[in-house]
């Protein structure tokens, strides 16, 4: 997992969201080997281990299945497109069976990428992976696009996939998925639609310390 996607790492229960406490390990330039991760307001604990955040905890995650044909330049073009983002410093999150358009994706997109629930892989420079259940783990305007197959397209995941989007960021998911709250369908087929974020989801609570009360 590439260092920068620290700052955007959230604790994924159901409380008010709170950044993790890391302590890395083992890394190897950007990249964390081996790290845990700690919530301050529930006591949850998770690892990074060779490269890949979990976060499922003792959920069984199945590996997704991936295409039996690998993608084509067109269908990484197609994928690219519906994403729409060609440079950006947030990530473009791929999601289960999209997983398997990394490599492609990668000649079209400069983006760094966030594989997610995406089975046995060696993370590569730029790219990050990370192990969930049913919600995303990250703050609100992590990504700038995201793609989430039929296995994950609960309402739960897609609503936390909208948290996670900038404003104006793309979501892709099955077209019998329902879209989400806060999201404006641009187009759909028969296979997929794609919509984007219109309102800004709330995130951290800032803290503010309050003046004393005057004495006397």
């Amino acid at each position: 997992m590439q260092r920068d996607l620290l700052d955007a790492l959230r604790c994924p229960g159901t409380h008010e969201e709170s950044w993790l406490v890391a302590m890395v390990l083992e890394a190897s330039g950007s990249t964390l080997l081996v790290a845990e991760l700690a919530c301050p307001v529930c006591g949850a604990e998770f690892r990074i281990v060779n490269g890949i955040a979990h976060f499922a905890d003792s959920t069984p995650v199945a590996p997704p299945a991936l295409p039996s044909e690998p993608y084509t330049p067109a269908m990484a073009l197609r994928l690219a497109a519906l994403l729409g983002v060609a440079e950006s410093q947030l990530p473009v999150g791929l999601v289960g069976r999209y997983t398997a358009a990394s490599g492609a994706l990668a000649s079209l997109v400069s983006a760094p990428q966030l594989l997610i629930n995406s089975g046995p892989v060696i993370p590569g420079a730029g790219i990050s992976c990370i192990v969930v259940a049913d919600r995303l783990p990250l703050g609100v305007e992590s990504l700038a696009a995201i793609a989430v197959d039929a296995a994950h397209a609960t309402a739960t995941f897609l609503d936390s996939a909208t948290r996670t989007l900038r404003l104006g960021g793309r979501l892709v998911a099955p077209a019998d998925a329902p879209v989400p709250a806060g999201m404006r369908e641009l187009a759909r087929d028969a296979t997929e639609w794609v919509a984007e974020t219109t309102t800004r989801a709330s995130g951290l609570v800032e803290l503010r310390r309050r003046a004393p009360d005057s004495i006397g």
